[in-house]
């Protein structure tokens, strides 16, 4: 019966791919895109997408014997892979970034079964899920779920339980093998965030886990600030029946004192590491609302506690350091991660925001060295945006722009944004400009600045571009959406040929009968001729996720705009609504994109993705157009997406990139030919289809397969190996899957039904 309803659901896969993926014209893969070039410096990783909030990991992911850098940003829940290119050199690997596990809040890797390979640790509702490394070979590790939820021994004074390990989602634990032991411990505030719960390993290579301590480092910290008390000011009272051999306080119930403490400021970040070169290992501990970390040095005490002896509120400015800086001082909510990024044999630390909110948004990862060794440490301020200064990150919610900027037959690029960090009440936006130094080929960006206007003149906020020659002479004008839904057009005034000088001509665009156009809040304009009659019209996403059409009613130079409405849908043109995370919202952001075909519609939308509506029917534009894929991006993450298209290096196919959150760009290289083309050949190479878990799937070609990918509905890339008799094997888990194999450097693509044995 269970193999009858997966071929139900088979048949309906089958008739949905046809329908709908036979219209999708085009396919991508994440890349490093073109070389882009910022005061006579290549950047290492321009497109990565910018960073927020990164937590750092090492893992060897390409099996050369030297360690390679993981990150994942829990705003947008994305995840970065660089590989060590050695010499203190990093590159990002796109392709390593596919096919994790589902994660969210944090992550850290750390091997626990002792094998070599770092399993991964995730928050999950407020507890620990734990999936274990079983790969066989480099590149994306495989993982299996081993602990879902991490589980523990507690006792309230009323006998043993098991019950899950408690991490707060907002925090960030200390996961780490504090007593030398050879398994890992793991501290984490109690839900109060005023003292640490230290769940002790009890068994070398696994994780068997006691609650031994409620009241961690004989400390606490203040309910409303990050005001710390030891000893004689420390006071616990709901401590374990017997934390590592300190009996529990007389008259004491430690349920109610828990449920009695009423005090409560959600979030911390804690690091557990040897911070001063002494034997016992301290403390690195961080509060949400302040921007330096405190550093809690532990000696074992008479009575088997790991007791706080004394505190550097101000990290590291009470023990050996050099450099700059005296203080680690980070923006909001400091979080550290120790990695050794020069392989000299102790830990240095990577200091990032554990928050997205309210950053300074140029300064998210910090790089604290260890100038001295593991036994005598002294910590010295190396970078404040190290591997960020390789990236284009214009701060937060990055808008790309594609456009001949100076005529020169090649693509510029702009880079818009909602808003950069300059300082306490100082959010600017900003438009950056990047001109084609390369050519219609082989582009190559250079900066040529980063503000090209000054928006505050005007209070402009969130400014979102849209170019074209308005005017009819010759040159690119500018029209800005800001936040208030409103538009603005600036003038060029430098002339066919020449890069840009905009000047404000109209702050507050009105339409034909000279209402001002205002679509709500957040406008997002996109010049193109909608209707083919040779004028510009004006398509303009929103906040609620629609799109507005404003047709061109008079020629140059003295343009005139036409609210288009329809009887039966009103004036949300085409009847689109983008996905959204609420029920409400959307935040659309359209890129229409014109070739042989037409007009092909694609908007953004605020839950990162790019959707695709098919073909504008010039004799009726502005029939509704209905979704033919909801995700045309399902290799990337990120929220708030903006993206761009266009044919940036000449061979027919659109490149897309898409500007996120973060700050920052990921570049997707066009790949292949219609879909319609490839459908006609992928049912016949790709068999048995439906397939049985683990059952190997043969793919036919009378040429060389160079890859095989198989993708879930989420987009999330499933590791399976692929052998030269042009076989691989199926999934584990029965389900819905995407298979792409590559042929000549032609992408071919089958939706696999993957049955249950």
């Amino acid at each position: 019966m269970k193999k009858i309803h997966w071929i139900i659901i088979f048949g309906m896969a089958v008739c949905t791919w046809g329908t709908s993926q036979s219209q999708v014209p085009w396919n991508w893969e994440l890349s490093h895109g073109a070389e882009v070039l910022v005061e006579d410096v290549t950047l290492a990783h321009p497109f990565t997408g910018g960073m927020s909030a990164t937590q750092w990991s090492m893992i060897d992911l390409d099996w050369d014997g030297d360690q390679d850098l993981f990150s994942f940003d829990r705003d947008g829940n994305r995840i970065l892979v660089f590989e060590n290119a050695g010499d203190g050199q990093w590159i990002e690997q796109p392709e390593w970034s596919q096919g994790w596990p589902e994660l969210s809040n944090w992550v850290l890797l750390r091997d626990f079964d002792c094998d070599g390979m770092p399993d991964l640790f995730t928050g999950f509702q407020n507890g620990i899920h734990v999936w274990r490394n079983v790969s066989t070979g480099p590149g994306v590790p495989s993982f299996e779920p081993y602990a879902i939820p991490l589980m523990a021994s507690w006792d309230f004074g009323a006998g043993a339980q098991m019950l899950p390990v408690v991490c707060l989602t907002i925090d960030k634990p200390a996961i780490f093998d504090v007593d030398l032991d050879g398994d890992l411990d793991f501290i984490c505030f109690t839900e109060t965030s005023t003292t640490l719960y230290r769940f002790s390993g009890q068994s070398t290579c696994e994780l068997d886990l006691i609650c031994t301590n409620r009241c961690y480092g004989m400390f606490s910290e203040g309910s409303e600030d990050n005001s710390l008390f030891i000893g004689d000011e420390h006071n616990c009272g709901f401590n374990v029946v017997d934390p590592e051999g300190r009996p529990a306080a007389e008259d004491s119930n430690p349920i109610e004192d828990f449920a009695a403490r009423d005090g409560i400021h959600a979030g911390g970040a804690i690091t557990a590491l040897q911070l001063d070169g002494f034997d016992f290992h301290d403390l690195l501990i961080s509060d949400v609302t302040y921007p330096s970390m405190s550093a809690l040095f532990l000696e074992d005490a008479a009575d088997g506690q790991d007791s706080t002896a004394w505190v550097d509120e101000a990290f590291p400015s009470l023990i050996a350091h050099a450099g700059p800086a005296d203080s680690l001082m980070l923006q909001r909510f400091p979080a550290a991660f120790p990695i050794d990024h020069d392989a000299d044999g102790d830990w240095d630390l990577v200091i990032a925001p554990n928050t997205g909110l309210e950053i300074d948004d140029d300064q998210c990862v910090q790089l604290w060295e260890n100038q001295g060794t593991l036994d005598a440490p002294i910590w010295a301020l190396n970078s404040e945006r190290w591997i960020q200064d390789g990236t284009i990150d214009v701060g937060r919610g990055a808008i790309p722009h594609l456009a001949d900027l100076d005529g020169d037959g090649d693509l510029d690029l702009l880079v818009g944004n909602k808003e950069r960090y300059e300082g306490v009440n100082s959010t600017p936006t900003s438009l950056a400009g990047f001109e084609n130094i390369g050519d219609a080929q082989m582009p190559l960006f250079e900066l040529k600045s980063w503000s090209m206007i000054d928006f505050s003149i005007n209070g402009i906020e969130s400014a979102f571009p849209g170019t074209g020659d308005i005017d009819g002479d010759g040159d690119i004008d500018l029209i800005v959406g800001d936040e208030l839904g409103l538009l603005h057009v600036y003038r060029n005034d430098s002339g066919p040929g020449n890069w840009p000088d905009w000047q404000m001509e109209t702050l507050g665009l009105t339409d034909v009968s000279g209402e001002v156009i205002d679509v709500g809040q957040f406008a997002t304009p996109q010049l193109i001729d909608v209707n083919e009659d040779g004028l510009l019209d004006l398509v303009i996403g929103e906040k609620n996720g629609t799109l507005s059409l404003y047709l061109r009613c008079s020629s140059a130079p003295d343009p005139s705009w036409c609210l288009y409405s329809d009887a039966e849908i009103g004036e949300n043109w085409a009847s689109i609504q983008v996905n959204n995370a609420l029920g409400i919202n959307g935040y659309s952001t359209p890129a229409l994109y014109r070739d042989g075909s037409g007009v092909h519609v694609v908007v953004g939308n605020e839950l990162g993705k790019a959707q695709y509506f098919g073909v504008i029917d010039p004799n009726d534009f502005g029939a509704a157009l209905p979704e033919i894929d909801g995700q045309l991006n399902p290799t990337m993450m990120g929220l708030r997406a903006a993206a761009a298209l266009g044919d940036i290096n000449a061979d027919g196919i659109p490149e897309m990139l898409v500007g996120i959150q973060n700050g920052g760009i990921r570049w997707l290289q066009g790949l292949s030919m219609h879909h319609s083309e490839i459908q006609s050949n992928h049912h016949p190479t790709a068999f048995p289809n439906p397939v049985v878990t683990n059952q190997m799937v043969q793919l036919r070609s009378s040429s060389i397969i160079e890859f095989v990918q198989w993708y879930d509905l989420n987009g999330r890339m499933i590791p399976l190996k692929f052998d030269q008799g042009n076989r691989v094997k199926a999934p584990a888990t029965a389900g819905i899957y995407l298979m792409h194999w590559k042929v000549e450097d032609r992408l071919f693509s089958a939706k696999m039904v993957v049955l249950p044995q």
